[in-house]
Protein backbone atom coordinates (compact mmCIF):
# COMPACT_ATOMS: atom_id res chain seq x y z
CA UNK A 1 0.00 0.00 0.00
CA UNK A 2 2.71 2.29 0.87
CA UNK A 3 4.70 1.26 -1.95
CA UNK A 4 1.74 2.18 -4.42
CA UNK A 5 1.18 6.03 -2.47
CA UNK A 6 4.76 6.68 -2.87
CA UNK A 7 4.44 5.90 -7.10
CA UNK A 8 1.22 7.87 -7.25
CA UNK A 9 3.30 10.50 -5.18
CA UNK A 10 6.05 10.62 -8.14
CA UNK A 11 3.50 10.46 -10.76
CA UNK A 12 2.06 13.93 -9.59
CA UNK A 13 5.39 15.15 -8.72
CA UNK A 14 6.52 14.78 -11.97
CA UNK A 15 2.92 15.63 -13.58
CA UNK A 16 3.52 19.09 -11.41
CA UNK A 17 7.21 19.98 -12.55
CA UNK A 18 5.93 18.97 -16.64
CA UNK A 19 3.01 21.66 -15.84
CA UNK A 20 6.64 24.01 -14.71
CA UNK A 21 9.21 23.43 -17.23
CA UNK A 22 9.62 26.08 -19.79
CA UNK A 23 8.78 25.78 -23.01
CA UNK A 24 9.12 28.06 -26.03
CA UNK A 25 6.77 26.91 -28.97
CA UNK A 26 5.03 28.38 -31.98
CA UNK A 27 4.89 27.83 -35.94
CA UNK A 28 6.68 28.20 -38.60
CA UNK A 29 4.65 29.41 -41.80
CA UNK A 30 6.13 28.57 -44.96
CA UNK A 31 7.51 25.70 -43.51
CA UNK A 32 9.09 23.18 -46.37
CA UNK A 33 10.83 20.73 -44.00
CA UNK A 34 14.23 22.47 -44.08
CA UNK A 35 16.01 21.94 -41.07
CA UNK A 36 16.12 24.74 -38.67
CA UNK A 37 18.68 24.50 -35.28
CA UNK A 38 18.22 26.30 -31.62
CA UNK A 39 21.69 27.41 -29.92
CA UNK A 40 20.88 25.68 -26.70
CA UNK A 41 24.28 27.10 -25.13
CA UNK A 42 27.88 27.81 -26.04
CA UNK A 43 28.62 25.92 -29.21
CA UNK A 44 25.83 23.29 -29.03
CA UNK A 45 23.21 23.45 -31.45
CA UNK A 46 20.14 21.43 -31.34
CA UNK A 47 17.26 20.08 -34.21
CA UNK A 48 14.00 21.35 -34.07
CA UNK A 49 11.46 18.74 -34.03
CA UNK A 50 8.76 20.72 -36.60
CA UNK A 51 5.36 19.34 -37.32
CA UNK A 52 4.36 19.01 -40.98
CA UNK A 53 2.28 22.21 -40.76
CA UNK A 54 5.32 23.84 -39.20
CA UNK A 55 4.56 23.49 -35.55
CA UNK A 56 7.16 23.37 -33.12
CA UNK A 57 7.21 22.85 -28.80
CA UNK A 58 11.00 22.71 -27.31
CA UNK A 59 12.13 22.67 -23.67
CA UNK A 60 15.33 24.06 -22.97
CA UNK A 61 17.31 23.08 -20.17
CA UNK A 62 18.52 26.66 -18.59
CA UNK A 63 22.17 26.54 -17.06
CA UNK A 64 22.35 30.09 -16.05
CA UNK A 65 19.94 33.06 -15.67
CA UNK A 66 19.91 35.17 -18.33
CA UNK A 67 20.33 32.82 -20.83
CA UNK A 68 19.13 32.89 -24.33
CA UNK A 69 18.36 30.22 -27.20
CA UNK A 70 18.86 31.41 -30.45
CA UNK A 71 16.91 29.81 -33.63
CA UNK A 72 18.92 29.77 -36.21
CA UNK A 73 16.69 30.14 -39.64
CA UNK A 74 18.05 28.98 -43.34
CA UNK A 75 18.45 32.53 -44.58
CA UNK A 76 20.77 33.61 -41.62
CA UNK A 77 18.07 35.37 -39.88
CA UNK A 78 19.00 35.01 -35.96
CA UNK A 79 15.52 34.47 -33.42
CA UNK A 80 17.42 35.08 -30.19
CA UNK A 81 14.55 33.87 -27.39
CA UNK A 82 14.78 34.55 -23.54
CA UNK A 83 13.12 32.44 -21.76
CA UNK A 84 12.94 32.08 -17.61
CA UNK A 85 11.91 28.62 -15.27
CA UNK A 86 8.30 27.84 -15.62
CA UNK A 87 7.67 30.48 -18.78
CA UNK A 88 6.27 29.76 -21.76
CA UNK A 89 7.13 31.79 -25.36
CA UNK A 90 5.45 31.67 -28.43
CA UNK A 91 6.37 33.11 -31.40
CA UNK A 92 5.20 33.25 -35.12
CA UNK A 93 8.02 33.29 -37.66
CA UNK A 94 6.97 34.12 -41.43
CA UNK A 95 7.89 36.57 -44.05
CA UNK A 96 7.32 40.22 -44.60
CA UNK A 97 6.46 41.01 -48.26
CA UNK A 98 10.50 42.08 -48.87
CA UNK A 99 11.01 38.14 -48.47
CA UNK A 100 12.41 39.04 -44.56
CA UNK A 101 11.89 36.76 -42.05
CA UNK A 102 10.23 38.24 -38.91
CA UNK A 103 9.02 36.91 -35.50
CA UNK A 104 6.00 38.05 -33.50
CA UNK A 105 6.01 37.31 -29.83
CA UNK A 106 3.44 36.24 -27.28
CA UNK A 107 3.71 34.72 -23.98
CA UNK A 108 6.12 35.73 -21.72
CA UNK A 109 9.07 38.31 -22.06
CA UNK A 110 7.54 39.43 -25.26
CA UNK A 111 8.98 43.34 -25.31
CA UNK A 112 12.41 41.88 -24.46
CA UNK A 113 12.67 39.24 -27.01
CA UNK A 114 10.67 41.69 -29.54
CA UNK A 115 13.87 43.94 -28.72
CA UNK A 116 16.53 41.16 -28.96
CA UNK A 117 15.14 39.68 -32.36
CA UNK A 118 15.55 43.60 -33.86
CA UNK A 119 19.28 44.39 -32.30
CA UNK A 120 20.19 40.68 -33.53
CA UNK A 121 18.87 41.31 -37.30
CA UNK A 122 18.94 45.10 -37.85
CA UNK A 123 22.19 45.73 -36.13
CA UNK A 124 26.12 44.17 -37.73
CA UNK A 125 29.09 45.86 -37.22
CA UNK A 126 28.99 46.91 -41.06
CA UNK A 127 26.32 48.97 -39.89
CA UNK A 128 22.16 48.83 -40.45
CA UNK A 129 21.83 45.50 -41.83
CA UNK A 130 20.82 45.66 -45.63
CA UNK A 131 21.74 49.44 -46.10
CA UNK A 132 25.29 50.57 -47.75
CA UNK A 133 26.22 54.91 -47.55
CA UNK A 134 28.99 56.86 -49.30
CA UNK A 135 29.36 59.00 -46.82
CA UNK A 136 29.97 58.75 -42.73
CA UNK A 137 27.43 61.02 -42.08
CA UNK A 138 24.88 59.50 -43.51
CA UNK A 139 25.94 55.96 -42.09
CA UNK A 140 25.56 57.54 -38.40
CA UNK A 141 22.78 59.21 -38.77
CA UNK A 142 20.89 55.78 -40.31
CA UNK A 143 22.69 53.87 -36.81
CA UNK A 144 21.39 56.60 -34.38
CA UNK A 145 18.34 56.16 -35.79
CA UNK A 146 18.24 52.41 -35.02
CA UNK A 147 19.96 53.18 -31.60
CA UNK A 148 16.66 55.37 -30.57
CA UNK A 149 13.97 52.59 -31.58
CA UNK A 150 16.44 50.07 -29.54
CA UNK A 151 16.21 52.57 -26.67
CA UNK A 152 12.47 52.91 -27.52
CA UNK A 153 11.89 49.13 -27.52
CA UNK A 154 13.81 48.57 -24.19
CA UNK A 155 12.14 51.21 -22.42
CA UNK A 156 8.80 49.29 -23.18
CA UNK A 157 10.07 46.00 -21.00
CA UNK A 158 8.89 45.58 -17.75
CA UNK A 159 10.79 44.24 -14.86
CA UNK A 160 14.15 42.66 -15.81
CA UNK A 161 15.56 45.86 -14.65
CA UNK A 162 18.99 44.04 -14.22
CA UNK A 163 18.89 42.56 -17.85
CA UNK A 164 18.32 45.64 -19.51
CA UNK A 165 20.77 47.75 -17.82
CA UNK A 166 23.06 45.47 -19.28
CA UNK A 167 21.30 44.68 -22.51
CA UNK A 168 21.49 48.75 -23.09
CA UNK A 169 25.15 48.63 -22.40
CA UNK A 170 25.98 46.09 -25.04
CA UNK A 171 23.82 47.98 -27.27
CA UNK A 172 25.41 51.34 -26.98
CA UNK A 173 29.16 49.07 -27.40
CA UNK A 174 27.54 47.47 -30.37
CA UNK A 175 26.45 50.82 -32.13
CA UNK A 176 30.13 52.67 -31.55
CA UNK A 177 31.44 49.20 -33.16
CA UNK A 178 29.20 49.28 -35.82
CA UNK A 179 30.17 52.86 -36.35
CA UNK A 180 34.12 51.98 -36.45
CA UNK A 181 33.19 49.22 -38.29
CA UNK A 182 32.24 52.71 -41.65
CA UNK A 183 34.64 51.67 -44.78
CA UNK A 184 35.15 48.30 -43.35
CA UNK A 185 34.99 47.40 -47.81
CA UNK A 186 36.48 50.15 -48.79
CA UNK A 187 39.85 51.06 -46.51
CA UNK A 188 39.76 54.38 -48.09
CA UNK A 189 36.35 55.72 -46.89
CA UNK A 190 37.86 54.62 -43.45
CA UNK A 191 40.70 56.89 -43.80
CA UNK A 192 39.70 59.94 -45.91
CA UNK A 193 36.12 60.93 -44.59
CA UNK A 194 36.47 63.91 -42.19
CA UNK A 195 33.40 63.05 -40.00
CA UNK A 196 34.61 59.54 -39.49
CA UNK A 197 37.73 60.64 -39.01
CA UNK A 198 36.36 63.03 -36.44
CA UNK A 199 34.28 60.24 -34.73
CA UNK A 200 37.44 57.86 -34.01
CA UNK A 201 39.52 60.61 -32.22
CA UNK A 202 36.44 61.24 -30.38
CA UNK A 203 35.97 57.40 -28.93
CA UNK A 204 36.95 57.37 -25.10
CA UNK A 205 39.55 55.09 -25.00
CA UNK A 206 39.46 54.77 -20.75
CA UNK A 207 35.82 54.49 -19.96
CA UNK A 208 36.31 52.44 -17.10
CA UNK A 209 32.18 52.32 -16.02
CA UNK A 210 31.40 51.17 -19.68
CA UNK A 211 34.54 48.63 -19.51
CA UNK A 212 33.46 46.87 -15.90
CA UNK A 213 29.68 47.00 -17.15
CA UNK A 214 29.91 45.55 -20.52
CA UNK A 215 29.84 41.39 -19.44
CA UNK A 216 31.37 40.33 -23.08
CA UNK A 217 35.01 40.68 -23.63
CA UNK A 218 37.51 40.98 -26.08
CA UNK A 219 36.65 41.47 -29.20
CA UNK A 220 32.89 41.46 -28.99
CA UNK A 221 32.98 43.84 -25.94
CA UNK A 222 34.67 47.44 -25.23
CA UNK A 223 37.75 45.72 -25.40
CA UNK A 224 37.02 45.18 -29.48
CA UNK A 225 36.17 49.20 -29.55
CA UNK A 226 39.13 50.25 -28.17
CA UNK A 227 41.51 47.47 -30.10
CA UNK A 228 40.05 48.58 -33.18
CA UNK A 229 40.20 52.44 -32.60
CA UNK A 230 44.21 51.48 -32.00
CA UNK A 231 44.14 49.12 -35.18
CA UNK A 232 42.88 52.70 -37.10
CA UNK A 233 45.24 54.97 -35.63
CA UNK A 234 48.38 52.04 -36.65
CA UNK A 235 46.59 52.22 -40.29
CA UNK A 236 46.99 56.51 -40.29
CA UNK A 237 50.59 55.80 -38.62
CA UNK A 238 51.87 53.72 -41.34
CA UNK A 239 55.13 54.04 -43.53
CA UNK A 240 56.54 51.78 -46.22
CA UNK A 241 59.30 50.87 -43.66
CA UNK A 242 56.60 49.17 -41.19
CA UNK A 243 57.46 45.31 -41.20
CA UNK A 244 53.94 43.43 -41.48
CA UNK A 245 55.03 40.69 -38.93
CA UNK A 246 55.56 43.77 -36.47
CA UNK A 247 52.21 44.96 -36.25
CA UNK A 248 50.92 43.87 -33.24
CA UNK A 249 54.17 45.23 -31.66
CA UNK A 250 53.27 48.44 -32.99
CA UNK A 251 49.74 48.03 -31.43
CA UNK A 252 51.31 47.52 -28.27
CA UNK A 253 52.93 50.56 -28.03
CA UNK A 254 50.22 52.81 -29.44
CA UNK A 255 48.15 51.25 -26.63
CA UNK A 256 50.35 52.14 -24.27
CA UNK A 257 50.35 55.66 -25.58
CA UNK A 258 46.72 56.17 -25.72
CA UNK A 259 45.34 54.19 -23.23
CA UNK A 260 45.67 55.02 -19.57
CA UNK A 261 43.48 53.39 -17.76
CA UNK A 262 45.41 49.87 -16.56
CA UNK A 263 42.55 47.26 -16.48
CA UNK A 264 41.66 48.44 -20.37
CA UNK A 265 45.48 48.05 -21.04
CA UNK A 266 45.73 44.92 -19.63
CA UNK A 267 42.43 43.81 -21.36
CA UNK A 268 43.49 44.97 -24.77
CA UNK A 269 47.15 43.65 -24.52
CA UNK A 270 45.94 40.37 -23.76
CA UNK A 271 43.64 40.19 -26.79
CA UNK A 272 46.72 41.11 -28.54
CA UNK A 273 48.84 38.54 -27.34
CA UNK A 274 45.90 35.61 -28.05
CA UNK A 275 46.03 36.89 -31.47
CA UNK A 276 50.01 36.73 -31.97
CA UNK A 277 49.96 33.36 -30.86
CA UNK A 278 46.95 32.16 -32.66
CA UNK A 279 48.96 33.57 -35.63
CA UNK A 280 51.35 31.38 -34.83
CA UNK A 281 53.93 34.19 -33.51
CA UNK A 282 56.65 34.88 -35.75
CA UNK A 283 60.54 35.86 -35.05
CA UNK A 284 59.63 38.34 -33.46
CA UNK A 285 58.45 36.98 -30.59
CA UNK A 286 60.56 37.84 -27.73
CA UNK A 287 60.23 41.96 -28.97
CA UNK A 288 56.34 41.30 -28.64
CA UNK A 289 56.80 39.25 -25.21
CA UNK A 290 59.29 42.13 -23.94
CA UNK A 291 56.84 45.21 -24.97
CA UNK A 292 54.03 43.06 -23.61
CA UNK A 293 55.57 42.91 -20.57
CA UNK A 294 56.06 46.21 -19.92
CA UNK A 295 52.38 47.01 -20.45
CA UNK A 296 50.59 44.47 -18.75
CA UNK A 297 50.40 43.89 -14.91
CA UNK A 298 48.08 41.21 -15.06
CA UNK A 299 49.48 37.79 -13.31
CA UNK A 300 47.14 35.86 -15.40
CA UNK A 301 47.49 37.58 -18.63
CA UNK A 302 52.09 37.74 -18.28
CA UNK A 303 51.37 33.79 -17.08
CA UNK A 304 49.70 33.04 -20.59
CA UNK A 305 52.31 34.61 -22.45
CA UNK A 306 55.28 33.25 -20.51
CA UNK A 307 53.19 29.59 -21.32
CA UNK A 308 54.39 30.23 -25.09
CA UNK A 309 56.78 28.46 -26.46
CA UNK A 310 59.29 31.29 -28.24
CA UNK A 311 59.64 30.82 -32.05
CA UNK A 312 62.78 31.13 -33.04
CA UNK A 313 65.18 31.07 -36.28
CA UNK A 314 64.71 27.11 -36.62
CA UNK A 315 61.15 26.83 -34.67
CA UNK A 316 58.19 29.30 -35.61
CA UNK A 317 55.28 28.32 -37.06
CA UNK A 318 55.31 31.01 -39.93
CA UNK A 319 54.68 30.21 -43.51
CA UNK A 320 57.75 28.38 -44.92
CA UNK A 321 58.46 26.82 -41.66
CA UNK A 322 59.13 23.24 -41.01
CA UNK A 323 55.69 21.80 -39.61
CA UNK A 324 56.58 20.21 -35.82
CA UNK A 325 55.45 16.79 -35.98
CA UNK A 326 53.43 14.86 -34.16
CA UNK A 327 51.22 11.78 -33.78
CA UNK A 328 47.68 10.64 -34.01
CA UNK A 329 45.43 7.86 -33.96
CA UNK A 330 42.97 5.90 -36.68
CA UNK A 331 40.11 4.33 -35.44
CA UNK A 332 41.97 1.04 -34.98
CA UNK A 333 44.03 3.03 -32.58
CA UNK A 334 47.46 3.02 -34.49
CA UNK A 335 50.03 5.51 -34.44
CA UNK A 336 50.18 8.03 -37.43
CA UNK A 337 52.68 10.99 -37.69
CA UNK A 338 51.97 14.64 -39.68
CA UNK A 339 55.61 13.45 -41.18
CA UNK A 340 53.28 10.38 -42.64
CA UNK A 341 51.75 12.86 -45.43
CA UNK A 342 54.89 13.73 -46.79
CA UNK A 343 54.55 14.03 -50.29
CA UNK A 344 50.69 15.52 -50.44
CA UNK A 345 49.30 18.98 -50.02
CA UNK A 346 47.59 18.66 -46.67
CA UNK A 347 44.45 20.51 -45.31
CA UNK A 348 44.37 19.81 -41.84
CA UNK A 349 40.99 19.74 -39.83
CA UNK A 350 41.17 20.09 -36.22
CA UNK A 351 37.62 19.72 -34.63
CA UNK A 352 35.27 17.95 -31.79
CA UNK A 353 31.77 16.43 -31.43
CA UNK A 354 31.33 18.82 -28.90
CA UNK A 355 31.64 22.03 -30.81
CA UNK A 356 28.98 23.55 -33.30
CA UNK A 357 30.90 25.51 -35.63
CA UNK A 358 33.13 22.15 -35.85
CA UNK A 359 30.56 19.81 -36.70
CA UNK A 360 28.55 22.41 -39.03
CA UNK A 361 31.65 22.64 -41.41
CA UNK A 362 31.87 19.18 -42.10
CA UNK A 363 29.09 19.03 -44.79
CA UNK A 364 31.69 21.28 -46.29
CA UNK A 365 34.77 19.48 -45.91
CA UNK A 366 32.64 16.26 -47.54
CA UNK A 367 31.89 18.97 -50.75
CA UNK A 368 35.56 19.98 -50.33
CA UNK A 369 36.52 16.09 -50.79
CA UNK A 370 34.47 15.35 -53.66
CA UNK A 371 36.24 18.66 -55.17
CA UNK A 372 39.55 17.01 -54.45
CA UNK A 373 39.10 13.38 -54.02
CA UNK A 374 40.76 12.10 -57.50
CA UNK A 375 43.60 15.21 -57.25
CA UNK A 376 46.66 12.70 -55.43
CA UNK A 377 48.28 16.08 -54.73
CA UNK A 378 46.66 17.17 -51.98
CA UNK A 379 45.06 15.05 -48.91
CA UNK A 380 42.13 16.30 -46.65
CA UNK A 381 42.59 15.21 -42.94
CA UNK A 382 40.51 15.53 -39.74
CA UNK A 383 41.88 15.23 -36.56
CA UNK A 384 39.61 14.74 -33.51
CA UNK A 385 40.04 16.64 -29.88
CA UNK A 386 37.27 14.64 -28.22
CA UNK A 387 37.98 13.37 -24.81
CA UNK A 388 35.79 10.69 -25.37
CA UNK A 389 36.49 8.43 -27.84
CA UNK A 390 32.75 6.95 -28.15
CA UNK A 391 31.24 9.88 -29.02
CA UNK A 392 34.13 10.27 -31.87
CA UNK A 393 33.13 7.04 -33.43
CA UNK A 394 29.32 7.51 -32.82
CA UNK A 395 29.60 10.34 -35.16
CA UNK A 396 31.69 8.92 -37.92
CA UNK A 397 29.51 6.27 -37.70
CA UNK A 398 26.22 8.23 -38.41
CA UNK A 399 28.44 10.66 -41.26
CA UNK A 400 30.71 8.19 -42.81
CA UNK A 401 33.60 10.53 -43.88
CA UNK A 402 35.39 8.81 -46.79
CA UNK A 403 38.71 11.65 -46.32
CA UNK A 404 41.10 10.04 -43.03
CA UNK A 405 40.02 10.78 -39.66
CA UNK A 406 42.04 10.45 -36.53
CA UNK A 407 41.93 11.74 -32.95
CA UNK A 408 43.97 13.01 -30.19
CA UNK A 409 43.66 12.94 -26.57
CA UNK A 410 45.67 13.36 -23.12
CA UNK A 411 49.52 13.87 -24.05
CA UNK A 412 48.76 13.82 -27.75
CA UNK A 413 46.24 16.29 -27.74
CA UNK A 414 48.29 18.25 -24.90
CA UNK A 415 51.82 18.51 -27.66
CA UNK A 416 49.41 19.11 -30.83
CA UNK A 417 47.74 22.42 -28.66
CA UNK A 418 50.62 23.34 -27.58
CA UNK A 419 53.35 23.10 -30.79
CA UNK A 420 50.66 24.39 -32.75
CA UNK A 421 49.33 27.22 -30.30
CA UNK A 422 46.01 26.40 -30.78
CA UNK A 423 43.26 28.41 -27.95
CA UNK A 424 39.97 27.21 -29.71
CA UNK A 425 38.62 25.01 -32.43
CA UNK A 426 37.54 24.91 -35.36
CA UNK A 427 41.16 25.08 -36.74
CA UNK A 428 42.15 24.33 -40.14
CA UNK A 429 46.17 24.35 -41.16
CA UNK A 430 47.55 23.49 -44.29
CA UNK A 431 51.60 22.03 -44.67
CA UNK A 432 52.99 21.41 -48.29
CA UNK A 433 54.36 18.42 -49.62
CA UNK A 434 57.52 18.99 -48.41
CA UNK A 435 56.43 19.09 -44.76
CA UNK A 436 56.24 22.77 -44.30
CA UNK A 437 54.10 25.16 -42.98
CA UNK A 438 51.71 26.93 -45.45
CA UNK A 439 49.69 28.32 -42.38
CA UNK A 440 48.22 27.32 -39.23
CA UNK A 441 45.40 29.17 -39.28
CA UNK A 442 44.02 28.32 -43.13
CA UNK A 443 40.76 29.47 -44.44
CA UNK A 444 37.23 27.51 -43.39
CA UNK A 445 35.96 24.73 -46.16
CA UNK A 446 32.94 27.33 -46.04
CA UNK A 447 35.19 30.20 -47.00
CA UNK A 448 34.56 30.34 -51.06
CA UNK A 449 38.16 31.49 -51.23
CA UNK A 450 39.31 28.58 -50.05
CA UNK A 451 39.82 26.36 -53.17
CA UNK A 452 41.61 29.52 -55.22
CA UNK A 453 44.29 29.68 -52.61
CA UNK A 454 44.34 25.54 -52.49
CA UNK A 455 44.71 26.18 -56.00
CA UNK A 456 47.15 29.06 -55.99
CA UNK A 457 49.46 26.44 -53.34
CA UNK A 458 49.14 23.61 -55.87
CA UNK A 459 51.05 25.45 -58.63
CA UNK A 460 53.69 26.97 -57.03
CA UNK A 461 56.69 25.12 -58.44
CA UNK A 462 58.65 22.66 -55.99
CA UNK A 463 62.83 23.69 -54.40
CA UNK A 464 64.99 20.99 -54.36
CA UNK A 465 68.82 21.10 -53.89
CA UNK A 466 71.34 20.71 -56.17
CA UNK A 467 75.14 20.12 -56.34
CA UNK A 468 77.15 21.54 -54.01
CA UNK A 469 73.69 23.00 -51.97
CA UNK A 470 72.41 24.82 -54.78
CA UNK A 471 69.19 25.42 -54.97
CA UNK A 472 67.05 23.95 -58.23
CA UNK A 473 63.34 24.77 -59.43
CA UNK A 474 61.61 21.85 -60.41
CA UNK A 475 59.16 22.91 -62.85
CA UNK A 476 56.00 21.17 -63.34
Amino acid sequence: MKMKKLILLSIILLGTFALKAQVIKGKFNDYHGETIKINIGGCDREALKIGSDGSFVFNPVIRYEGQKFTINMPDETRIPVLVGKGEEVRLEVSKDKDGKTIAKFSGDRTDINTYLFVHANQLSLKGVRGQKFATFKEYSASLDRLNKKLDQLLDKVKGDQDLVDEYRVEKNVDIISAKIGFGRDDEKLALADADYIKFMKSIDLNDSVTFRKDPRKASLGYTGIVARRISWEAKNRATAQDDPAKSLIKNLLILDELVSNQEIKNSVSHYYAVMFYMGGGNAHAREFVETFNKINTDPEHRAFVKSRPLPSKDNNLEAGSVAKDFEMRDRDGNLVKLSDFKGKLVYMDIWATWCGPCVEEIPNMEKLYQYYKNDPRILLVSVSVDSKKNLWEKKLNEDKPQWPQYIVDGTLKDKLYNEYMITGIPRFMMFDSEGKIITINALRPSNSKLIPFIEEQLAKPKEMKGPGGMKMIKLK
